[in-house]
Formats: C-alpha cells, sequence, structure tokens
C-alpha cells in the first residue's frame, strides 16, 4: 500500500490519517514560551508540570482508540507516531527542557499538496516529537512525498514579549514562527491566523515554501491566543463553522471567505477538565471532516451535532473527555494525508 500525500482541503474524501497518542505524556518544566502562554490564562488555579496523571492518559488513550476504530470503519488508514517517552529533560539552546505529548499531530506537521512541512513551533518543549514521526516519514518520502523541516525557532526572552490589552505575546520578526495548526486549507488558499504562536515571517517563509501552488493569507486581529481550529472550520467548498464570539461580523472574515455559506456558533457545552483548562470550551467546535457529508465531533456538544444536522452533515460523536486539559479535540489530534 502507497501511503500518498494529497491534500487541499479541510473536507474532501479522507482517505488516510495521521492519529495522535498520549502515552508519557507531560508537561514541560523550562520551556520559556510555554510558560508565557500559560501566564495569559485567566483560570484562577495552576498547571502542574510533570507527567500527565496517568488516569487522564488511559481515558484518552482508550477514546484515541475508538477514533481510530471509527475512522476505519469509514474506509480511513489510519497511522500513528511511535511511543516515545517525552518525559526526559533535553538541552535545546543551552536551555533544558522537559518534552510534552504527540496527542496534538495537527499542531506540528502541516499537510499540504503532496507536501509535509515540519513547522518552526515556538514550543522548545515540542521539538522531539518530530522524531516520533520518523517511521511514517520513511514511508511517505519513499512515495514521493516532499518531507521537509522548517528553521527552528530560537525562542530567547527577547523573541517572546508579553505585551498588549488584552495580553498576548509579541513575536519577534527574526525568523520564521508559526504552528501548523495556525494554518487552514482552502483549496488554493491557505487562512494564516496570525498569533501569539505565529509570525508575519513565518506566513512570508511559507508562501515561499508552497510557491504559486497556494497562495497564503494572513488573518490578523481577531483571536491573539494560539490555533485557527476554535475560531474557524472549513466544512465544504462554499460552507464555512465560525466562532461568533471571536469573529462578530461578516467583514472581519478574510475577504474570499465573505461570500460563504456560514454556520454561526454562538457557545458551546462546557467541556470538562482536570485541574486546569489548557484550552477554552471553544475547543468543542474542533471538529473532523471525513467526507463532504461526515463530520466527527465531540458527544458533548449536542446543541452543535443539532445545528450541524439540521445543515445535513452526518455526525459521527466521539467522546474525548480531556479535550480541554491536553488542548485538542478531534482536528487538532489529526493530521490529514490524503484526501480526495
Amino acid at each position: 500500500m502507497h501511503m500518498k500525500v494529497s491534500t487541499r482541503n479541510e473536507y474532501g474524501e479522507l482517505k488516510s490519517i495521521i492519529l495522535g497518542r498520549i502515552d508519557n505524556a507531560n508537561w514541560p518544566k523550562g520551556d520559556l514560551f510555554f510558560d508565557r502562554m500559560l501566564s495569559l490564562s485567566t483560570f484562577k488555579g495552576k498547571l502542574d508540570k510533570g507527567p500527565i496523571p496517568q488516569d487522564v492518559v488511559e481515558t484518552t488513550r482508550d477514546e484515541l482508540l475508538y477514533i481510530k476504530d471509527l475512522l476505519e470503519d469509514e474506509g480511513v488508514s489510519v497511522y500513528r507516531p511511535e511511543i516515545m517517552n517525552l518525559q526526559n529533560d533535553v538541552t535545546h539552546y543551552g536551555s533544558l527542557v522537559g518534552g510534552m505529548h504527540n496527542y496534538s499531530a495537527r499542531d506540528l506537521l502541516l499537510s499540504v499538496g503532496n507536501m509535509v512541512i515540519e513547522c518552526p513551533t515556538p514550543y522548545y518543549s515540542r521539538y522531539r516529537e518530530f522524531e516520533s514521526y520518523d517511521v511514517i516519514k520513511q514511508e511517505a518520502i519513499r512515495d514521493g512525498c516532499r518531507w521537509i523541516a522548517a528553521p527552528r525557532a530560537r525562542m530567547e526572552p527577547a523573541e517572546c514579549v508579553v505585551a498588549g490589552v488584552p495580553a498576548r505575546i509579541q513575536l519577534t520578526e527574526r525568523y520564521p514562527i508559526f504552528d501548523a495548526a495556525n494554518v487552514l486549507k482552502f483549496d488554493d488558499k491557505l487562512v494564516y491566523l496570525k498569533t501569539s504562536t505565529a509570525n508575519q515571517a513565518g506566513a512570508e517563509w511559507l508562501q515561499n515554501v508552497v510557491g504559486t501552488e497556494f497562495e497564503v493569507i494572513v488573518w490578523d486581529k481577531v483571536y491573539a491566543h494560539a490555533h485557527i481550529d476554535s475560531t474557524l472550520i472549513s466544512l465544504k467548498k462554499d460552507l464555512i463553522l465560525v466562532n461568533a464570539s471571536r469573529v462578530n461580523s461578516n467583514d472581519r472574515l478574510p475577504k474570499f471567505l465573505r461570500s460563504y455559506r456560514k454556520i454561526w456558533v454562538q457557545d458551546m457545552t462546557e467541556g470538562e477538565f482536570y485541574k486546569f483548562p489548557y484550552a477554552s470550551k471553544w475547543i468543542g467546535m474542533n471538529l473532523l471532516s471525513i467526507n463532504e457529508d461526515t463530520v466527527m465531533i465531540d458527544s458533548a456538544q449536542d446543541k452543535l451535532n443539532d445545528q450541524l444536522t439540521a445543515e445535513g452533515f452526518n455526525c459521527i460523536t466521539a467522546p474525548l473527555t480531556h479535550a480541554r486539559t491536553l488542548g485538542g479535540g478531534h482536528h487538532c489530534v489529526t493530521c490529514d494525508l490524503e484526501r480526495h
């Protein structure tokens, strides 16, 4: 069987995908950017650094296996990263840093056209994750994928300053910085959300790498914190799901999206979390399209299910009990390899 990489949008018929893992998950010590992002949280409690509790890991491992079964039932080939121990400290640019987890496969790997890009994440703690995709990488390269790694960002204190009202991280423009989950694919366009995890230099580097096949459209001053997929989701060629609390009017959308049909999401069911919410309630809109008519959504999101069903979608529901604890829903924990 060939591992073809070919993906231009978020809704074509899904043929193969990477699904993350939760084994040996850890909240890292020593990652300056991670600590500064945590300092922006309005939640009063504190995140406990170190290994993520075993019951959180076990529940999530079982739920990911259930998602794997559901995807395979839909005819999707599922690839998974190798199990690694991400709890050891390693040195990056002179900083001793613990690892995080490879639960959110979409955070770091951007599949676009016949390429996979290892993105220049600002999180030192996540550099080692790329190693867990080695087996997938070798197979993809053998089958003709252009797999490239962005230059790594050097996150020194002056490179990520907390400033502004509301507070956000002001990134340096000395080099490209972005997570893959700052980008959404719309056929020949890539919407790039500029936030605390993505700078302008990153958008320009990405445009250079994808060339004339895709246009990178920078979307700014919408949501300052992290990733795009709790603000905007592409459902069909002309239909988007929009977070109405962050995008409060049509003219705040990128120009080409203003004519699309829209499902406005006014609120989300508040998901539970263990001690500290690494993601807001809006992680609940983080759904995965299997094809133009079928989506996989969090089983806790009844209202969203009703909205999508009314629009003619078949909703496959699967729990991710700790989506807020771990900062990832169904879109986050997957990375499409092939869609038709």
